[in-house]
C-alpha cells in the first residue's frame, strides 16, 4: 500500500500524476501539478461489470494524514465496490443513497401500467401502441395484476423476477420477445421513478443481461437473388392461385416502388401529382415509419418519381378505382376500406411458398441489385425506399436534401429492368 510518507513526498511540476494506492484495487492517488499541488483519492471501476462496462470515476476526498489516509480510503472504497456489485447499481449512488431507505408507493403492477399507458400512448403512433399494449398485457398475464411494484425493486429481488420472466419466454424459443419485454419493463419502471412511484436506482430491468439472446440465431426476412427474379415474375404473371387483379396490381406496384406494403395499399389518388410526375406519400402514412413528432412535417413526406411503367399500372387502376379515394379500394374489405396490408405478402407467399421471399424481403432485392447491377449509390436507393438516415443525428436536422433527379434516374432504370426481367403489367394475359 502507498505509504503516508511517500504521499507527502510526491509532487508534480508539469503534469497530473496517477499513482495506485494498492495494486488491483482500482484506488488511485491523483497528484495535481503545481501551484495547486492537490493530492486526492479516486476510485475507478467498470459499471456494468465486465469489458463492456464504462469506467466510473468516484471522488474519495483530499488526502489528510489524520482524517483521510490511504487505509481509511481503501476501506471505504472496498465498501463502495461491494455495495455496487451486490445491488447492481452504479457506484455514484452509494453517496446519494437514493432509494435504499425508501420504498415504492403502495400500488400494484396493473395500476402502474394503467398510468404508464396513458402517457406512453401519446408518444408513439397507433400501430406501435397496439403492439406495446399487447406486450404490456403479456407482462400482466405473467406477473399477475396485483403484484406490488415494490417487489420489483433491486433491493427486494426484482432483478430475479425480470430474469425469470426472460427465461420463461426464451424456453419457448421466443428470444426476441424476451428482450422486447425486458426493454418495455425498463421503460415502465423508468416512468415509475420519474413519477416518484419507485425510488431512484431500483429499476430491475435497466441493464441488459449477458445471457439475453445467447443461443438465438436471428432470422432475417427471406429474399431471393437477382437471377431468381425472372422465375418469380413468371409465377406472378401466371397467377395460378387466381388472386384478384387488384392484389396483382398492388404487388406489381410494390415491386416497382419498394416502400413497405402497408403504405402501398393505403395510396390515395390525391397523392399523385401528374404535372410533376410524382407520388407524394404523406409522412403520417402508416408504413413509412416516421416518428410521431415528424408526422406533420412535409420534409418527411416520401416522394416517388413516376415512370412509364408505374403509369401503366395507374392507368389500369383508374379504370377500376379512379372514382374512389383509395387507389387500392377493396370491395371485399372487412377490416380495411382498402386492401389489407397483408395481402401483398400473402400473395408472394402463395406464389413462391413459405420461406423463399416476403414483401419486406423484396426490398433487399431492390437495394442489392440497385447497387450491384445498376451501379447506383446506396444513399439514393435507401432514400427511394423510404429511409431517412440522412436526417438523423445533429446534422440531420438541417439536411433537407431530396436528390430527386438522381432518384428519378434510379426509378427509370429499376422499373424498366423489372419489365426486362419478365414483369408483365396487369392481370393474366
Amino acid at each position: 500500500m502507498l505509504s503516508i510518507t511517500k504521499i507527502k513526498r510526491t509532487k508534480s511540476k508539469t503534469h497530473k500524476k496517477v499513482i495506485p494506492v494498492q495494486e488491483r484495487t482500482g484506488l488511485y492517488l491523483i497528484v495535481e501539478p503545481q501551484p495547486k499541488n492537490c493530492k486526492r483519492f479516486e476510485g475507478r471501476m467498470r459499471y456494468p461489470r465486465g469489458r463492456k462496462g464504462k469506467t466510473q470515476y468516484i471522488s474519495l476526498g483530499v488526502f489528510d494524514e489524520k482524517k483521510n489516509d490511504p487505509k481509511q480510503v481503501l476501506n471505504k472504497w472496498e465498501e463502495i465496490k461491494e455495495w455496487s456489485i451486490k445491488n447492481d447499481l452504479t457506484p455514484q449512488l452509494f453517496f446519494e443513497n437514493k432509494g435504499l431507505d425508501r420504498t415504492s408507493k403502495n400500488i400494484s403492477l396493473k395500476e402502474l401500467i394503467d398510468l404508464f399507458s396513458k402517457h406512453y400512448q401519446k408518444t408513439i403512433v397507433e400501430r406501435t401502441w397496439i403492439s406495446r399494449r399487447n406486450r404490456l398485457k403479456q407482462i400482466l398475464d405473467y406477473f399477475g395484476h396485483d403484484l406490488p411494484i415494490k417487489n420489483f425493486e433491486m433491493q427486494n429481488g426484482g432483478r430475479t423476477l425480470v430474469l425469470d420472466m426472460q427465461r420463461h419466454w426464451e424456453a419457448t424459443g421466443r428470444y426476441d420477445q424476451a428482450g422486447r419485454l425486458r426493454t418495455l419493463l425498463k421503460q415502465l419502471f423508468n416512468f415509475a421513478m420519474d413519477q416518484a412511484l419507485m425510488p431512484e436506482g431500483q429499476n430491475p430491468a435497466t441493464r441488459k443481461p449477458m445471457t439475453e439472446g445467447v443461443g438465438h440465431i436471428p432470422k432475417s426476412n427471406p429474399t431471393i437473388d437477382w437471377n431468381e427474379v425472372p422465375e418469380f415474375l413468371n409465377l406472378l404473371h401466371e397467377n395460378k392461385s387466381n388472386t384478384s387483379i387488384l392484389v396483382q396490381l398492388a404487388t406489381q406496384m410494390h415491386l416497382m416502388i419498394g416502400v413497405r406494403s402497408s403504405a402501398v395499399v393505403r395510396m390515395e389518388w390525391n397523392w399523385i401529382d401528374e404535372e410533376n410526375q410524382l407520388i407524394r406519400i404523406p409522412a403520417s402514412t402508416e408504413g413509412l415509419k416516421r416518428k410521431l413528432k415528424f408526422r406533420n412535417d412535409k420534409n418527411y413526406d416520401h416522394l416517388i418519381p413516376i415512370t412509364p411503367e408505374i403509369n401503366q399500372i395507374l392507368e389500369i387502376l383508374r379504370v377500376i378505382n379512379g372514382y374512389q379515394k383509395y387507389v387500392f379500394k377493396s370491395p371485399e374489405g372487412k377490416n380495411f376500406i382498402h386492401l389489407s396490408p397483408e395481402s401483398i405478402n400473402s400473395h408472394i407467399q402463395k406464389l413462391l411458398g413459405q420461406g423463399r421471399l416476403t414483401a419486406h424481403g423484396w426490398r433487399d432485392v431492390l437495394v442489392t441489385a440497385g447497387q450491384e447491377v445498376g451501379r447506383f449509390p446506396r444513399d439514393i436507393i435507401l432514400r427511394q425506399i423510404g429511409h431517412t438516415e440522412h436526417k438523423q443525428g445533429s446534422s440531420g436536422a438541417y439536411d433537407n436534401t431530396v436528390f430527386l433527379p438522381e432518384r428519378r434516374d434510379f426509378m427509370k432504370w429499376w422499373t424498366k429492368s423489372l419489365v426486362d426481367q419478365g414483369l408483365k403489367i396487369g392481370g393474366v394475359n
